[in-house]
């Protein structure tokens, strides 16, 4: 396997393992980084009318946990390992390019509050869209 290919991998790993941590920080309860669970929904699920549940909140953890091992290539190098990867990598590239209010209307949520689309414009959409790169140059076989 290339040093870019380990590279992007790697990025992958990372970032959806930062991803589900931090969503099971969440869902245990945490308000972190926010102050109070008002502002950490009008950051992270668009409004502070948004109360995703923590069985959700637990979900979204495994699923990130989940894409992690199979960005890294945990599940091999065959071609179903190869388009999953790939179908990561496009789902996180149109996140970036569609935004986060997209998103949100996507998953039947709230309209986005100012707060929310500051960050998606300023962090979440570039996030996504490094990763989803990352991802699909790391997608291809050894």
């Amino acid at each position: 396997m290339s040093g870019g290919t380990r590279i992007a991998r790697l990025i992958g790993w990372a970032g959806f393992t930062a991803a589900g941590a931090l969503h099971a920080v969440w869902a245990s309860g945490s308000t972190w980084p926010a102050k109070n669970a008002k502002r950490l929904r009008a950051a992270v699920a668009g409004s502070a009318k948004a109360a995703p549940s923590p069985e959700a909140t637990w979900a979204v953890s495994g699923a990130a946990f989940t894409a992690g091992a199979v960005v890294a290539g945990g599940l091999g190098e065959g071609r179903a390992a190869v388009g999953l990867r790939r179908l990561i990598g496009l789902g996180l590239l149109a996140r970036a390019a569609a935004g986060g209010e997209a998103a949100l209307a996507l998953l039947g949520l709230p309209a986005a509050g100012k707060r929310f689309r500051e960050l998606d414009r300023r962090f979440y959409r570039p996030l996504f869209g490094v990763l989803g790169l990352a991802v699909l140059i790391g997608a291809k076989k050894k």
